[in-house]
């Protein structure tokens, strides 16, 4: 069969979204939606005006093409200086809004109305490095437009973004400062980029919500990036300072130490921190020393501290937990406490501090959600270890997971959340192949999702139903309910992630493919079946160098996902044959083959391919795993 044959050319691409978009979202919805449209008549009238066309926008980002570089940076400076006159003619803050904007000219590929490539995915990527309220710029879009133009600029150098490196460049605009950010290093293996890249990304969410307030009113300068003795880990890093004693009284100081150190115990027993250990924490012990100044000599993003005041029979401890690297205070809390029985006080508010912040820094916005509908503590720690386990994606994980979230439901068998998991595991047993009776499986997750989301009214039991009627084969009632999740639920990663798989196989692999990227930039340790989707979605789409670049990063991950690892083989094993390089696609299937014998294309069909409408590229697919060496 004849390949459509693929349609390049070079465009400048103009990428814009909203700070803090997700946290303005949560605060005042409807105001928020209303400040957008009005915000969006600005840079929708100005695109015009410069010649621009909007070609594509997915909640509250705009991506534009432009004739020229100089129209797309005259726009996006326009743009800028409008927004900000607007925000200080409004005295309200939640009527205020601000954005990034990236400019790139690169190659793209033309599917009708749509553009799609590495030029508009290097605009995405210089919007995320611009400042709040400012303009960030490929350099071959800074050396076109800066003899021509009457703006400063700040050369950044070469910035690791993704999987690439790209060289940026500042517009310095009114209101922006000049800033140095760090150059990328050489000695970086494609797949330590990829998880530092993964691990920047789990803490995307808290950055993005904390900016546009830092931007109005900042809590503190952030830390400098250029300053740090020690390149930020691939996960969330935290160093817990020794609690200040503020009872007047030096020989009270051990319950602040004790305190410290039984913190500092229980986060270094998690594998998703890392927590700079008790000798280096203690060297700021006494001393008056700013949180970035912390963060840059240790190499942390996120500092947690404290205070311990003991008077009498009774203890106060307050603590707060700030992002150094964005310049937000994240978290805080008050402890009030009788002194009975001091270890155990302490044992008692570092699970909670412990649990507050897997919260904050690991499960993000869904966790916030999970927050509001569980009966107790007991129920959300259940929540948040179960769900450690379940995005493993293994037998063990899901036999795990069933322990703890069946130990939640029996606290409060009327929780929402509690039943929105119970929904999700009873899908994980269908992927799974945990089950004898698939029809039961699926009636108790649509019971389990409805009653959640009667309780919820949630846009992730939403996707959870439209889940359901994807495979039920009912792909207009799946649409209607994955859009109407991420219309609810626009900041959540689990919502958006889930939909995106959904839309992929129901005909709408575009929307679907953009849902997912969204959701692995929001959602902290994302199942793989996120990057699997995603893949398979790319493939559709004819973007076959960036799915193989997804699958392969799938497969150096966890080696006990069996199933994970699976699925990311056959992708390789299709994405080399497309290619025509068989001999390595064989290769491939001889691995699928001797970890699951029995596996034929008829399976594939039935279990995988069952609710795609797009019976084509099935078929193409299916007749590669058949060169791969897959039997029928």
């Amino acid at each position: 069969m004849v390949e459509k044959k693929i349609e390049r050319k070079i465009a400048v691409i103009l990428a814009t979204d909203v700070v803090g978009y997700s946290t303005k979202i949560e605060e005042n919805e409807d105001q928020t939606i209303r400040t957008l449209k009005a915000c969006r008549a600005i840079i929708d009238g100005l695109i015009a005006e410069h010649h621009g066309r909007i070609f594509n926008t997915a909640g509250d980002s705009v991506l534009a093409e432009f004739p020229s570089a100089v129209e797309a940076v005259l726009c996006a400076s326009e743009f800028q200086r409008t927004i900000k006159e607007r925000n200080a003619s409004v005295e309200d803050q939640a009527q205020q809004m601000g954005f990034r904007v990236g400019i790139n000219m690169g190659d793209v590929v033309i599917e009708e109305s749509n553009l799609y490539g590495e030029g508009v995915n290097v605009a995405a990527r210089l919007e995320a490095l611009a400042q709040p309220g400012g303009i960030c710029l490929s350099k071959n879009v800074h050396e076109i437009v800066h003899k021509k133009m009457n703006l400063q600029f700040t050369d950044l150098g070469e910035q690791q973004v993704k999987n690439s490196v790209v060289h940026a460049v500042d517009v310095s605009l009114e209101g922006t400062s000049t800033r140095k950010l760090p150059g990328t290093k050489k000695a970086k293996s494609s797949a330590r980029v990829a998880y530092l890249v993964a691990g920047l990304a789990i803490v995307a969410l808290i950055v993005v919500g904390g900016l546009w307030w830092w931007q109005a009113q900042p809590d503190f300068e952030p830390a400098d990036l250029s300053k740090f003795a020690y390149q930020l880990p691939d996960k969330p890093s935290i160093a817990v300072i020794p609690f200040n004693n503020i009872s007047g009284d030096p020989k009270q100081d051990y319950i602040g130490d004790g305190l410290t150190e039984n913190i500092i115990t229980v986060l270094s027993a998690s594998p998703n921190l890392m927590v700079i250990a008790r000798n280096s924490s203690f060297t700021f012990k006494g001393k008056p020393t700013k949180v970035q100044t912390i963060a840059e000599q240790l190499g942390v993003r996120y500092v947690l501290d404290g205070s311990v005041q003991r008077s009498g029979e009774k203890l106060r401890v307050t603590v707060q937990l700030v992002d150094a690297v964005g310049g937000k205070q994240l978290w805080s809390e008050r402890y009030d406490r009788k002194l009975d029985d001091l270890f155990a006080l302490q044992d008692d508010i570092t699970s909670r501090i412990f649990n507050a912040m897997q919260i904050e820094l690991t499960v993000g916005e869904q966790g916030r959600n999970w927050a509001k509908h569980t009966g107790d503590f007991e129920e959300l720690r259940l929540l948040t270890e179960g769900r450690a386990h379940f995005t493993k994606n293994t037998p063990e994980g899901h036999a795990a997971t069933e322990r703890l979230w069946g130990e939640a439901l029996e606290r409060n068998p009327e929780g929402g959340t509690v039943n929105l998991s119970q929904g999700w595991l009873q899908m994980q047993k269908l992927q799974l192949r945990q089950t004898m009776n698939p029809a039961m499986n699926i009636a108790l997750a649509r019971g389990y999702a409805e009653k959640a989301h009667a309780i919820m009214s949630d846009g992730n039991s939403l996707s959870l139903l439209a889940t359901l009627d994807m495979i039920e084969r009912r792909c207009a009632s799946a649409i209607e309910q994955a859009e109407r999740a991420v219309e609810i639920d626009p900041s959540a990663g689990t919502t958006a992630g889930v939909a995106g798989s959904v839309l992929i196989p129901c005909g709408k692999p575009q929307e679907g493919v953009v849902l997912l990227k969204r959701a692995m930039r929001l959602e902290p340790y994302y199942p793989a079946f996120f990057p699997n989707t995603l893949s398979l979605g790319l493939m559709v789409l004819g973007k076959n160098e960036e799915a193989e670049e997804i699958a392969s990063a799938v497969l150096r991950s966890d080696p006990k996902a069996v199933s994970d690892r699976l699925t990311a083989l056959g992708r390789l094993a299709v994405i080399n044959v497309f290619k025509g390089e068989t001999e390595k696609a064989r290769e491939y299937g001889r691995q699928i083959l001797e970890a699951r014998s029995y596996l034929t294309i008829s399976i594939v069909r039935m279990y995988v391919f069952g609710s795609f409408t797009d019976k084509e590229f099935v078929e193409r697919y299916l007749d590669g795993l058949r060169q791969a060496g897959l039997p029928e």
